[in-house]
Order: C-alpha cells, then structure tokens, then sequence
C-alpha cells in the first residue's frame, strides 16, 4: 500500500442509508484504503460518538465496493460462526478482515483467524492496543499481513496523556517492513503528519470524519484532502531532510 497512507472508516448504514453510500463512492478521492465497520451490539473499543454512531446505525446491504477496503467487525459478534464474517469479506470484495478485540478478548482464535483469511483467499490485517506485548507484535509483522494497526489511544476519538510518538518508534522498529497503521483520535493535518513523522506507514481517520460526515458527504471528503496534503508534505520534508543528510 501506499506510503505514506491515509485510511478512513466508515460505518455501514450511517449516518443513513444514502449518505453511507455516497460517502463509500466518494472517499477514494483522497483515501487510500476503507476500513468498512459492521454495526455492533457492543463496540467496546470505540469511543463515545462511533458508539452512539453503532446504534443508530440503518440496516444495509452491502454491494461490492471499488478500491481497497477491509472489513472490521468485532469478533465477538461472529465468535459462534466466524466464517460468515469472511464470506461476507469475499461477498463485498474486501481485501482482508480486521476484528478489533480479537488479539484482546480472544488470543486464542488467532489460528482460527489466519486460517480462515487463508482459506477464502483474504490478507490478514491485525490490531493492537497501545500496550502490545513485544513478542506478539513480531510475530505478527513475520506472518507478513497487509497492515498492522497500532492503537493511539484506550478508545477511538479519546485522547489521553499517552506518550504517543515513543509507541509508534517502539512498533516501527519491531515491526520491521510490515506496513504499520495508526488512529484513533487524529482529528487534525498536524497530528496526522506527527505519527507518519514518527515511524508510521499511514493513518486511519474515524471519529473526525464521521463527525463530519454527519453534516455532509463534501465536508467529510474535504477534511480527507486536508490531511493527505499534510502527510503528502510531510513526505517531502522527510525526503528533504534525507538528502540533505546524505549531502
């Protein structure tokens, strides 16, 4: 994928039928991946607005998306019969599953996870919590998944007084070349230019879109614009600084 990256999520249904369905077409213009959320009875790790966002949430049925997207559901909600996330995954053309408490609540299903994307031909792609167990987060990275998602913060748009930037570089150096992800509470360029400056490969914006997306499909999609021209110049700073260096 491409770096740096800028990811959004979007929830099925919200904030209704017709706006989640002009939203999905058109953040492509700025985004380079979708992370395309499943309604949940319970989203534990998100926070306050993406909750209430959970409820209200319409029923839809999901047609097949264009570009790179990637299902997200909580394990939870599929523990009894996880292969009918993955069938859904394959239905709507999404490249791989992420289930956000899966590594959390159930360690133990990681097999199962592997092997069923294995087995309907999806790549993995894998959360952590801010807190990761080392050893856990290398092995991840030699499983060699689409992306590894770092979470900033206990709860998506939360923000708590985390020393955010010593994560990230502790992640990147222990994730070698896996492609690694981070989000939950960018809402602005300056923060989004701050975790690609630290190590990340690209960023995933949910809360500070969606709560623009309640206003309208434009100031959503314009917000998106805002943060790939920060990452795009923070790009060319890094590149500069490098050959400076080399000079």
């Amino acid at each position: 994928m491409r770096r740096p990256g800028l990811g959004v999520y979007l929830l099925a249904g919200w904030p209704d039928v017709a706006t989640f369905m002009r939203a999905l077409g058109a953040v492509g213009e700025a985004a380079d991946f979708v992370e395309l959320g499943l309604p949940s009875r319970n989203p534990k790790y998100d926070g306050p607005f993406i909750r209430r966002a959970h409820a209200e949430a319409e029923p839809v049925k999901l047609a097949r998306v264009s570009g790179e997207a990637f299902l997200m559901a909580y394990w939870e909600d599929f523990a009894g019969s996880p292969g009918e996330l993955f069938s859904a995954a394959v239905e709507v053309g999404a490249a791989g599953v992420l289930a956000p408490d899966l590594l959390i609540d159930y360690p133990g299903e990681l097999q199962r996870y592997i092997e069923l994307s294995r087995a309907h031909g999806l790549e993995l792609a894998f959360f952590l919590p801010g807190k990761f167990p080392h050893a856990l987060l290398r092995r991840l990275a030699s499983l060699r998944p689409a992306f590894i998602y770092l979470g900033l913060y206990a709860a998506t748009g939360v923000e708590l007084p985390v020393y955010v930037e010593r994560n990230i570089r502790l992640a990147r150096e222990l994730a070698g070349d896996a492609y690694l992800v981070t989000g939950f509470a960018i809402d602005n360029p300056s923060k989004a230019a701050a975790v690609i400056k630290a190590g990340a490969d690209a960023v995933v914006v949910g809360t500070a879109f969606l709560r623009r997306l309640k206003s309208s499909v434009e100031e959503a999609v314009a917000f998106l614009r805002e943060l790939r021209r920060a990452l795009e110049e923070q790009d060319e700073r890094q590149v500069d600084k490098h050959v400076n260096c080399r000079d």
